[in-house]
């Protein structure tokens, strides 16, 4: 199993009851046709789901997995905006991580607050599951050095 799946399977698990993993929703600005994936939809409450994985060896998160958080902010509010959810919010695994994005004086904190975005630590139950995660992710990091 690559480290993608593990990482793909694995999010399944951090999904509430209900929710569709990987839904792609459709959209038209200004003639323009997109597509944009989240990691999970409820279509009763049109709530959206980002699942931001990472493993942080220091107390800072590095600068991708930063961006990765900024985008997965950055698509829910955009989907707001266009009316194709009611809500959303990002799981992420990392306490730094979620510590980083809970500083004040953050852009993406403010507007992610502006929003309605919900940042939340969620971590898996299974310990075996959470090494292998851990595992693929810094197998993958080696891997783009």
């Amino acid at each position: 199993m690559s480290n993608t799946d593990v990482l793909r399977d694995s999010e399944y698990g951090l999904l509430p009851p209900g929710f569709i993993p990987n839904h792609i929703f459709r959209f038209t600005v200004d003639g323009y046709e997109g597509l944009a994936e989240v990691d999970g939809f409820h279509p009763a409450s049109r709530e959206a789901i980002e699942i931001c994985q990472s493993a942080s060896l220091g107390v800072s998160p590095k600068p991708g997995q930063k961006r990765k958080l900024a985008s997965d902010v950055l698509k829910l509010i955009f989907l707001k905006e266009l009316g194709l959810i009611s809500r959303g919010r990002v799981f992420i695994t990392s306490p730094e991580m979620y510590t980083w994005c809970q500083q004040a004086g953050s852009w993406l904190n403010a507007a992610r607050r502006q929003y309605g975005i919900d940042v939340i630590l969620k971590t898996h139950s299974n310990k075996v599951l959470r090494k292998k995660v851990r595992n693929a992710l810094l197998k993958a990091r080696r891997e783009m050095r």
